[in-house]
């Protein structure tokens, strides 16, 4: 996911703060080397410093959950925004040199990958770690997604992140006569249909509301459009998708069926309260940290009920978009320790379950989903059921194709798609630009 921000409330905090976990008291075998006949440690055996670092201050929210869990155990945590990559950068160099700081280390979607080939986070399928043993309590894409070369898990997540699309149901209605969630799906769930869709808002409105804010509110599932990774036998390959999706975004932006703004820019934001777009294609934790903070602030911290003006339907097509894994770093000194913190947010049942009830946020524990799934209603949403959707998505998720580049030839192509959508270069300019692009991002690699 684009670097983001997330807000938790004070009274989240505080819940999470008194939280104690059934499993604190719950035997476990160790994971570190021990004598056949030594005694299983317990949570409380665990003893020492460690050092966490991450480009999201979420886990700043749970760090008084698992020191509570391990009391021995003082986390050292450190956010370092991602902002122009600075904390990809930070990591790069800081592993280059092999520190054993810090001891565990999360990265994004968007480049995580790069830590895998690097051999940065410590394989953890086998002993001391045994992580293939949690496998069958996961969503198989969120751990198979950081397998090494050499097949071995690298990193856990705590969440899965397949995607959906967002509506307001007011303007279904005027567009539509409904704003029943299948009925809107049927025009969502395909592209050419969905862009119709879009000329029935303007026509609609006469071009005061919009399908979308912005063209670039589709990437995340078009980058998702493809089967293999951008470079393959060191040769770039440029999807079909790509090139359709260049295409659209200019007849979008040519035909008033998005708004002209950028995802992530204020405008963006702030057409989510002004009632001036219909739709937004956002993954499971943009429900509750982007869109309903920004559509309906005063509800959104309990000082008013939500509207129910918002309802889930189908995208044009399956995608996860982003996600956050977290892995041991392969110089620390303090393994044994930074694979508590690994296994206990990536696996932890208890931990898991009080995560979603109290987020909303999708997890990746198979078991807790199916527990859960079945009493989710929510009220931004009219009583919809997001979890029940996003545990048959999560199904659908192939991430075989991400690459360790994917982030910044990703962005590299939506620079191209801006400067052509906007009329300031041609197709083919655009899309010999971004072969130069690349060139410079890979230099060894071939762009023709």
């Amino acid at each position: 996911m684009i670097s983001r921000k997330r807000v938790i409330s004070t009274a989240l905090l505080l819940s999470m703060a008194a939280f104690s976990l059934v499993g604190c008291k719950k035997a476990e075998a160790p994971k570190a080397a021990e004598a056949a006949d030594a005694k299983p440690m317990t949570r409380a055996d665990y003893t020492g410093d460690i050092v966490v670092w991450s480009f999201t201050d979420e886990l700043q929210d749970m760090m008084p959950v698992f020191e509570e869990a391990y009391p021995n155990v003082n986390v050292e945590f450190t956010v370092i925004p991602n902002q122009d990559e600075v904390y990809l950068n930070k990591i790069n160099t800081t592993l280059r040199s092999r520190s054993a700081t810090p001891d565990a280390f999360t990265g994004e979607a968007a480049y995580y990958k790069q830590f895998v080939d690097a051999g940065y986070w410590e394989p953890i399928s086998d002993a001391p770690y045994n992580a293939e043993e949690l496998m069958s309590d996961l969503i198989p894409y969120v751990p198979d997604s950081s397998r090494n070369a050499d097949g071995k898990i690298t990193a856990l997540s705590w969440q899965a992140t397949p995607g959906a699309l967002f509506y307001r149901r007011s303007i279904a209605k005027d567009v539509l006569g409904t704003d029943d969630p299948d009925t809107v799906s049927e025009w969502t769930s395909d592209l050419n249909k969905f862009y119709e869709l879009g000329e029935k808002v303007r026509e609609t409105y006469g071009g005061s509301k919009y399908l979308l804010a912005g063209y670039s509110d589709m990437s995340e599932f078009i980058f998702n459009l493809r089967d293999q990774p951008y470079i393959v036998n060191n040769k770039l390959v440029i999807p079909e998708g790509l090139l359709d999706y260049m295409r659209i975004a200019k007849d979008m932006r040519d035909n008033g069926i998005e708004s002209g703004t950028t995802t992530w820019q204020p405008p963006w934001f702030s057409s989510m309260a002004d009632a001036s777009v219909m739709c937004y294609i956002l993954p499971t934790w943009g429900l509750h940290y982007v869109l309903k903070p920004n559509a309906e602030p005063e509800a959104n911290e309990g000082k008013a009920e939500f509207t129910g003006d918002w309802a889930l339907a189908v995208p044009p097509a399956s995608y996860s978009w982003g996600g956050t894994w977290i892995g041991i770093n392969a110089m620390s000194q303090k393994k044994d320790l930074a694979w508590q913190i690994v296994k206990f947010l990536g696996s932890d049942p208890d931990f898991l379950e009080h995560w979603a009830k109290s987020t909303g946020d999708f997890v990746a524990n198979t078991k807790v989903i199916d527990k859960i799934k079945g009493d989710f209603a929510e009220p931004f949403l009219g009583g919809q059921n997001h979890y029940a959707y996003f545990a048959e998505e999560a199904d659908k998720v192939d991430v075989s194709h991400r690459g360790p580049w994917d982030f910044q030839i990703q962005n590299a192509w939506g620079d191209q798609v801006a400067l052509y959508a906007s009329g300031n270069k041609s197709f083919d300019n655009a899309v010999a630009d971004f072969k130069k692009a690349v060139k410079e991002i890979l230099p060894d690699v071939d762009v023709d």
